[in-house]
């Protein structure tokens, strides 16, 4: 037998046109809208997922559980102070140990500031600077903290830490709660 070649041109003559499927870009797979729609779909999802509050506190059961409120005040960019039952914690990183209520006299020199606290703080106040060059430096820094304690708190703990928040320079405070109503 002898092999036949053909070539695409001859092919195309051999199929009469009427006979011929016309060619769309449909038929082979994805096309634009309907890559649109996924991402569309993934960036709801993500928007969603994320919430608009500027600030989530995680609570644990035996660890933070936080206060509940009516108020209807929004949050603004500022640092964020943590006290659970066993730690205190500044932008996620552990500073101090908490032990039933309080800290050791030895974090404590002169009974008011915690001093690991406090060094956490400063740090912080210096990068918030130095990422802000045209806010005027020292001058242009808010000092705004944001407490989020666990109910079970004792005053004079939240007011220690309060009182280190002022002597590095943090003195606009907002507490987290828990919206009840109305919000």
């Amino acid at each position: 037998m002898a092999d036949v070649k053909m070539d695409e041109t001859q092919l195309e003559e051999e199929v009469p046109r009427k006979a011929r499927k016309p060619f769309t870009p449909e038929e082979g797979g994805l096309t634009i809208t309907s890559l649109m729609d996924a991402l569309t779909i993934i960036l709801i999802f993500l928007l969603k997922s994320y919430g608009s509050d500027p600030m989530q506190v995680p609570q644990k059961k035996n660890e933070l559980m936080i206060p509940k409120s009516d108020s209807m005040s929004n949050m603004v960019d500022c640092v964020d102070i943590q006290i659970s039952r066993t730690t205190i914690v500044v932008k996620g990183k552990k500073i101090v140990a908490v032990n039933n209520g309080a800290v050791s006299s030895s974090d404590t020199p002169d009974g008011f500031t915690i001093k690991a606290l406090k060094d956490a703080l400063d740090e912080y106040r210096q990068k918030e600077i130095e990422s802000k060059p045209n806010a005027g430096g020292e001058k242009g820094f808010q000092g705004d903290a944001f407490i989020a304690a666990d109910t079970t708190i004792p005053w004079k703990l939240v007011n220690q830490v309060m009182m280190t928040c002022t002597r590095a320079k943090y003195v606009r405070f907002s507490f987290a709660i828990v919206k009840t109503r109305g919000g």
